[in-house]
């Protein structure tokens, strides 16, 4: 595990990620994909940058699933981390095109990812996004890789209701730490912590305890649209998701830019 304490910062505008002004931006181009990202996937969905982006940015990333298939998926990845036992990262999303979600229609918004999985899972954390059974608020559904009693899967889960962002925008952070017991401290509690739309470090928005010591750290990271549910793939198709300003750090809080 590398020892400094910021790993990635990337923007959509110039880096290829999100979030980086041009001078005489009124003029400025989004960048071509992959950009800065280690790579993409876009099967049965597509990726593009547009402008502007949030909070004062550029360009923003826009995924959508554009076909039925099981394996739709419209993504960018980071193959920057190296078996991170500790892992933060933070993004902007929204999902306001996403009418009438309901909870029968999930899909999965980012994934951290491991190259020594266990139990058949590879995504030590993943973060999707549904609705209610009426389809008239959305929520954040949190799973975190773990062999607790009470996983499902491999999974434990929790959610957060998506409520309190600015013009349809929400910041999303989290700090995934390996270890068992209670999550996030970084001193061997297995699990993760997660803010939305919430800048105060000492109180998460949701925090999911896992005993994950047998899965490896983060080997990589993924921003956009996979793993989407039939009824997603039927009734969200060709609806845009917008994500801006993604970074990633090993222990520090990310809070407000």
């Amino acid at each position: 595990m590398k020892v400094n304490a910021k790993m990635k910062s990337l923007s959509l505008a110039v880096a290829g990620l999100v979030g980086f002004a041009f001078a005489g931006s009124a003029m400025a181009q989004c960048p071509a994909l992959p950009g800065a990202w280690s790579g993409q996937s876009a099967v049965g969905g597509s990726l593009a940058t547009s402008t502007p982006g949030f909070a004062s940015t550029n360009c923003k990333l826009d995924a959508q699933i554009t076909a039925n298939l099981g394996s739709a998926s419209a993504f960018v990845r980071d193959d920057t981390p190296a078996g991170e036992e500790r892992y933060r990262a933070q993004f902007l999303i929204n999902v306001d095109a996403l009418a009438s979600l309901n909870s029968s229609q999930p899909v999965r918004a980012f994934a951290a990812i491991t190259d020594t999985p266990a139990s058949g899972v590879s995504e030590v954390v993943k973060l999707t996004v549904f609705g209610n059974a009426a389809g008239t608020s959305k929520s954040l559904g949190i799973l975190v890789a773990g062999s607790n009693p009470t996983a499902i899967g491999g999974f434990v889960s929790s959610s957060v209701p998506l409520t309190g962002g600015t013009g349809g925008v929400h910041r999303i952070e989290i700090d995934w730490s390996k270890g068992a017991g209670l999550a996030g401290d970084g001193s061997g509690a297995g699990g993760v912590k997660v803010w939305v739309n919430n800048t105060n470090e000492a109180t998460p928005s949701q925090t999911v305890s896992a005993n994950n010591t047998t899965w490896g750290g983060v080997d990589s990271a993924a921003l956009g649209l996979a793993q989407a549910s039939p009824n997603f793939r039927s009734v969200q198709a060709n609806r845009i998701v917008s994500f801006d300003q993604f970074d990633s750090r090993r222990s520090t809080f990310i809070g407000s830019p």
